[in-house]
Order: structure tokens, then C-alpha cells, then sequence
């Protein structure tokens, strides 16, 4: 086979998984940005009138964004007991945000990997198996 047939099965095994997981990954994006709003309001009300660099809210929605994907570029630091009492837990709980995504594409790529394995191991049965096994992407998959 040639170099680039290799490689292109590897795009297509891709576009396959990305496709299958949208559904959870899009799920995941509005919890996502249902968590930052939450946890942007949060911030400013443990921060008002305290924290120079908190001016409204949407400083407290920029610090939620840059908190809950680890950037954490410091600009907007929490100074109350409460704030930094909230900011640790909020920290802990984006690290399993950004963990979920990965859990979603690995399932997927282990389910596509077994159907290859079974599309391959049943080669010889005259393409029969084959056919099913398009038919049965096809109905799943966009």
C-alpha cells in the first residue's frame, strides 16, 4: 500500500470518532459554559468592593475562563477567604472538566478500533460482513 492510503484511513478513523462523540462533546461544551457563568457570578459576589482587579462582571467571567482552562495568567487573583476558598475548589473541578473530553474520544476510538478488528477478521466471508458493517456506520454515522 502506499504511504498516503495509510494515512488516509488514519483521517478517516478520526473524522469517524469526532463525528460519533459530537453529541457528548457538544454536551459537554454548554455544562462547559454553564459552569463558567455560575462560577464567574460566584467570584464577583465573593470579590465586590474587595478586589481591585474585579471591577464588574465580566472581569469575574474572564477569571472563570482563564481558571477553569488552567491558563491561569494571574492578572485577576482572588483576595477574600472566601474567594480563594472557592477559586481551589473551582480549580479542582475544571481538572475533570478537561479530563472528560479525553474519556469521550477514547471510548470512541476503542468502539471504531472493535469494529475495524471484526471488519477485518470477517475479510474473508465474501465482503457480506463488509457491507454490514458500512450499513451499520452509515445508519449511525453523519
Amino acid at each position: 500500500k502506499q504511504w498516503y492510503q495509510r494515512r488516509v484511513r488514519g483521517l478517516i478513523l478520526i473524522a469517524q470518532v469526532l463525528s460519533h462523540s459530537l453529541g457528548e462533546l457538544s454536551l459537554l461544551v454548554i455544562v462547559w459554559g454553564m459552569a463558567i457563568i455560575v462560577a464567574g457570578c460566584t467570584f464577583y459576589y465573593c470579590e465586590i468592593d474587595r478586589n481591585k482587579d474585579v471591577k464588574n462582571g465580566f472581569d469575574a467571567l474572564w477569571w472563570a475562563v482563564v481558571t477553569m482552562s488552567t491558563v491561569g495568567y494571574g492578572e485577576i487573583t482572588p483576595v477574600t477567604i472566601p474567594g480563594k476558598c472557592f477559586a481551589t475548589v473551582f480549580f479542582y473541578i475544571s481538572m475533570v472538566f478537561l479530563a472528560l473530553p479525553l474519556t469521550i474520544i477514547v471510548g470512541a476510538f476503542s468502539k471504531q478500533y472493535e469494529n475495524r478488528k471484526t471488519l477485518s477478521a470477517n475479510e474473508g466471508n465474501g465482503g457480506q460482513h463488509r457491507k454490514e458493517w458500512v450499513r451499520k456506520i452509515t445508519r449511525h454515522g453523519r
